[in-house]
């Protein structure tokens, strides 16, 4: 289906709703019975999963969730939450022994393996094809570094503390994933974005695959970058932010090692997380309205203007739990964890759940969003 040059369909009385976003996130194991780590397969009960997702096993990391499509961002944080909720099997009917429970562990890195969420973009009643597929990669290519420092969530390898904020992407110092140039799409697996030719029983979408495995609310902030800028080009209006490839580079690497606190370019100009959030938010500020974004996320993306994702709080966990107990940390920090992520799941927020891991999180309340006086979740 074409849209007139203005972007308005008049068939459809809520435009934001052509935008489809789905993710898939791998995650790690912990065993309620001894609350070790690893990467052992969780499933749900049987005939828990609902009509688009899947619950199926990831070759590298042993479980993965693929959501059904999401057209709207309040629906995505609901069905992320009640999705991935279904692992916690002591919720639903049925005995399990305690030694075949387990929580899913939503971090990009922590033994020798990698945990992605990669988010799946397509348009309602129209079949992506591979021209348009790089068209709506040109307008998202430089967003990717400010993607990679909201979704950065593996400070972790090996079961060390590494210092860095996304060991998923520089993988021990080198580049995981091959970077393209704007307007260009890849065809490896590792590349950053990607053309997902579909199948039978899934249409053609545009890939994203650099960010680590996460919890809801940060996955779903990075829906809402996504969205909104797709949004911008189904309407055919200018990509806001265009930056030099090797400054690309130099921002996509910076936010694998210092997540929140790397600074990216706009338009040629530098700028700290933080203030480019701001600028975000305001340049799309008519696609954000439209979106009806759920205030859960605005407290997200205002903790993130506060430096704060899941690589930070991951962090501040770990260090907590060793410097308790050396020996057990693990199994401490593992013990946290999964009480927290049973309260996020269950409705509960982020602070509930960094209050489950003894990591405080600031207040929000007068952290604005866009230029002041004029934000739009006021």
């Amino acid at each position: 289906m074409s849209l007139p040059a203005d972007g308005h369909d008049p068939h459809l009385k809520r435009f934001h709703t052509r935008i489809l976003v789905g993710a898939e996130i791998e995650a790690y194991s912990i065993s309620a019975a001894d609350y070790g780590i690893g990467r052992r397969l969780s499933r749900p009960r049987p005939g828990l999963s609902e009509s688009g997702e899947r619950f199926t096993r990831d070759s590298s990391i042993g479980s993965e969730y693929n959501s059904r499509p999401f057209a709207t961002v309040r629906e995505s944080l609901f069905l992320l939450k009640s999705g991935l909720r279904k692992y916690l099997r002591r919720f639903y009917r049925g005995k399990v022994p305690k030694h075949h429970r387990r929580f899913p562990l939503l971090v990009g890195g922590w033994t020798n393996r990698f945990a992605g969420t990669h988010l799946h973009i397509s348009v309602a009643a129209r079949r992506l094809d591979h021209r348009q597929a790089r068209s709506l990669a040109w307008h998202i290519h430089d967003h990717i570094p400010l993607l990679v420092a909201i979704g950065a969530n593996s400070p972790v390898w090996r079961k060390r503390l590494t210092g860095r904020a996304s060991v998923r992407l520089l993988r021990g110092s080198r580049k995981y994933f091959t970077p393209v140039r704007r307007g260009r799409l890849g065809a490896d697996e590792n590349c950053e974005i990607v053309f997902s030719p579909g199948r039978k029983s899934k249409p053609p979408t545009l890939e994203i695959r650099v960010l680590d495995s996460n919890l809801p609310e940060f996955i779903v902030a990075s829906i809402c970058v996504v969205k909104a800028v797709a949004l911008r080009w189904l309407r055919r209006k200018a990509a806001a932010n265009r930056v030099r490839h090797q400054d690309y580079l130099h921002a996509r690497l910076d936010a694998g090692f210092r997540g929140l606190k790397c600074r990216l370019p706009w338009n040629g100009k530098w700028l700290t997380v933080s203030k480019y959030i701001d600028r975000f938010v305001w340049e799309h500020r008519e696609e954000l309205e439209e979106m009806d974004v759920p205030g859960e996320v605005y407290e997200t993306l205002r903790l993130i203007k506060r430096g704060y994702n899941g690589a930070r709080i991951l962090h501040d966990a770990v260090a907590l739990a060793q410097a308790e107990h050396p020996q057990t940390w693990q199994r401490r920090f593992a013990k946290r964890y999964s009480r927290g992520l049973e309260r996020l799941l269950s409705g509960d927020s982020l602070w509930d759940f960094s209050k489950a891991l003894g990591v405080p999180l600031p207040d929000t309340e007068s952290t604005w969003l866009g230029r002041k006086g004029a934000s739009i979740d006021e």
